[in-house]
Order: structure tokens, then C-alpha cells, then sequence
């Protein structure tokens, strides 16, 4: 009910007394909620992958790793970093570890052709790309044509032992995070104003447009 007695909407009018009017959400960025987890379910199974299991300990401490490698890398807040991956262990670390440097996230599809791969990292603006080892072709044929500056390679694997092209900027994603510190980076966040993924949709209107989607958009739909 209002300060004058009436209902704030129509409905509200037919909600049984102890169902709220509105939700409140806590105005965190989106890596919140896995810090959150961490804490209170530290040994929890966050992600099964094939026969292995990372908890969310686990999982805080080596996102809070790449984080530390994009930092080092020379990912700032508000660079876009391009996650070129299939639903791995890899992904949701890379997804995670980009937001905890500020970075907008952008997922391609890994059935994505060589063209919509160019036109979504030109469009973004990307610099970084986290690619499975068997999607490095793709980036490698459109590189030259985009703003990409580093690319680091992973594999499908758990063990992570990828052959990673003897390329300049090309890097082992298993190795970087391997020699990363765990440290929380302090990044100032604004959930409210500061975009954390750019969802590329095409919808009815044909060519993919990027959804600006921010970290409190993200939360309230979790």
C-alpha cells in the first residue's frame, strides 16, 4: 500500500498481505554473487565438468587469478574482452575473472563463422580474446581486421595441455593463471551505470546489435 491507503498498482490490490510489492537487490557488481558463494559455501561444488569438480573457493581464487592476468596484460575497466569459448570450466573463469578487472565481457559462439566472429570483435572494440585451441584458426584469419591485441588459447582438457601457436600476444591461458596472483583486484564498480556484458542478439532485425547489459541488470535477473 501507498502513504495514502491505496494500492501502489491495480493488482496489488488481489496479493495475499505477506507477498512483497518489490524485490530488492543489492547493489554489488555481478562477481558478487560468487564471492557471496564463496563465503558461504566454500567447499560446494560450483561447477562439474566431465569427471572433476571445482568448488567455489575454487573457483573465487582462480577467476581472481585471470583477473590479475588481464590486469597484467593491460586490460583497464570498461575494455571489452571477447570469450570465444563452449560451456567449459574455462568459460565461467575467463567470465568471472573479466569482470573482476572491469572488463565488459563479450561471448562469441563457438559455431560462429569467420565473418560474424569479425564483425562482433570490430563491433565490440575487443583487444583480448580467451579461444579454445580449436577455434584459433577462426581468430588468426580475421585478426589483422579487428582491434584484437592479445589472445590467449586454452583447450577443451582440464589438464590444459594445448600446443598455444609461437605467435607475438598469443598466450597460454594455463600458464598465465598458473603464475597469477590470487589477490581481489579493487576496481571501482557502479552496478547501476557500469556495463558488464555486451550480448550480441539479432533478433527480427538481422545483423547481431550489442545489448549494453549491466552488472545490476545481470543481478536481477540471477
Amino acid at each position: 500500500m501507498s502513504r495514502n491507503g491505496q494500492c501502489d498498482e491495480p493488482w496489488h490490490g488481489f496479493w495475499p498481505a505477506d507477498i512483497p510489492r518489490s524485490i530488492f537487490y543489492a547493489a554489488v557488481p555481478l562477481q558478487g554473487i560468487l564471492q557471496k558463494a564463496a563465503i558461504s559455501y566454500p567447499a560446494r561444488a560450483a561447477i562439474v565438468y566431465l569427471e572433476n569438480e571445482i568448488s567455489y573457493s575454487q573457483l573465487e581464487a582462480v577467476s581472481n587469478k585471470f583477473a590479475d592476468v588481464l590486469a597484467n596484460l593491460g586490460v583497464k575497466k570498461g575494455d571489452r574482452v571477447a570469450v570465444f569459448l563452449p560451456s567449459i570450466p574455462q568459460f565461467v573463469i575467463a567470465y568471472f575473472g573479466a569482470l573482476k578487472a572491469g572488463a565488459v565481457v563479450t561471448e562469441i559462439n563457438p559455431l560462429h563463422l569467420e565473418r560474424e566472429v569479425q564483425y562482433q570483435l570490430s563491433d565490440s572494440g575487443a583487444e583480448t580474446i580467451v579461444v579454445l585451441d580449436s577455434l584459433f584458426g577462426v581468430v588468426d584469419h580475421v585478426w589483422a581486421k579487428t582491434n584484437l591485441k592479445n589472445v590467449i588459447v586454452t583447450g577443451l582438457d582440464a589438464s590444459e595441455k594445448v600446443n598455444v601457436p609461437s605467435k607475438l600476444n598469443v598466450w597460454s591461458f594455463h600458464q598465465l593463471t598458473e603464475e597469477a596472483s590470487e589477490a581481489t583486484l579493487q576496481v571501482g564498480i557502479n552496478p547501476q551505470e557500469d556495463i558488464a556484458v555486451l550480448q550480441y542478439t539479432g533478433g527480427t532485425t538481422g545483423t547481431p546489435k550489442g545489448a549494453m547489459l549491466t552488472h545490476r541488470n545481470l543481478l536481477s535477473m540471477h
